[in-house]
């Protein structure tokens, strides 16, 4: 359950901007590897975490980035980014490799009304006919389900040389999200399958990213009670976030 006001305890346990890492990234399938931690991020922030395994043809790399933006008239932001993306691999049958992100961020003041929406811009890039690259991507805001994105270029019709295939799918109109309480939640999977039938590496890469939005519109709280917040974030508040996020996905 989400907490509505910041209690001394949780005040006692903010560090200064920058100086605390978020967001949980878990890869697994042909790859496993887990990165980051459950602490939200706070007001005015922005950070990052590269995460990779593999080598030669056959590896994973990328970079999550999430900030959040709050105006301070009632108008905050939220960002949740897979970005600087590769997922290579040369191998003779098909490759699996899901990648779960979630982050937390802390809401300015109470929630009046919110809408989420995402997005995948990218490349396939094959070596041969009948290679296959495809991606499905399910973002959950709150406990609102965004739109799957669905990606299936497949390599057809190649002559002698390599191809690359843009990849760019939205969900179109934003999707209304009910809020509650102090914290906001972005869980996303990237889910990609490649099949290079052994003809030369296939990959999928995202230079211009997977990314997640949100906006609120917000009743801003009297600035004493928020003073102090802007550029700090909750780290005491982890093992809360964790049994909140554990409920969730219960449910």
């Amino acid at each position: 359950m989400k907490t509505k006001f910041l209690t001394g305890s949780l005040a006692a346990l903010i560090l200064a901007a920058g100086s605390a890492s978020a967001a949980t990234i878990n890869v697994s399938g042909a790859y496993n590897l887990n990165a980051g931690n459950a602490a939200a991020i706070g007001i005015n922030q922005a950070s990052q975490h590269t995460f990779g395994q593999g080598s030669g043809n056959d590896f994973v790399s990328g970079v999550v980035r999430f900030s959040n933006t709050s105006e301070g008239n009632g108008n905050q932001f939220f960002e949740l980014t897979l970005t600087n993306f590769t997922f290579s691999s040369a191998a003779q049958g098909p490759v699996t490799i899901a990648i779960r992100i979630v982050q937390d961020f802390v809401i300015d003041g109470a929630a009046l009304s919110a809408t989420g929406s995402h997005q995948v811009n990218g490349n396939a890039n094959f070596n041969a006919a009948g290679q296959i690259v495809t991606a499905s991507i399910i973002s959950r805001h709150e406990a609102t389900d965004l739109p799957t994105l669905v990606v299936n270029p497949g390599a057809v019709g190649i002559g002698s040389g390599p191809i690359t295939t843009a990849i760019a799918r939205g969900q179109g109109e934003t999707t209304p999200v009910g809020v509650s309480g102090n914290i906001y939640t972005i869980d996303t999977t990237y889910t990609f399958t490649l099949n290079a039938l052994g003809l030369g590496p296939v990959s999928v890469v995202l230079p211009d990213s997977g990314v997640d939005n949100a906006t609120l519109l917000l009743v801003p709280l009297p600035p004493a009670a928020w003073a102090g917040l802007g550029g700090l974030a909750f780290v005491g508040g982890g093992a809360m976030i964790r049994r909140r996020r554990l409920a969730k996905l219960s449910a």
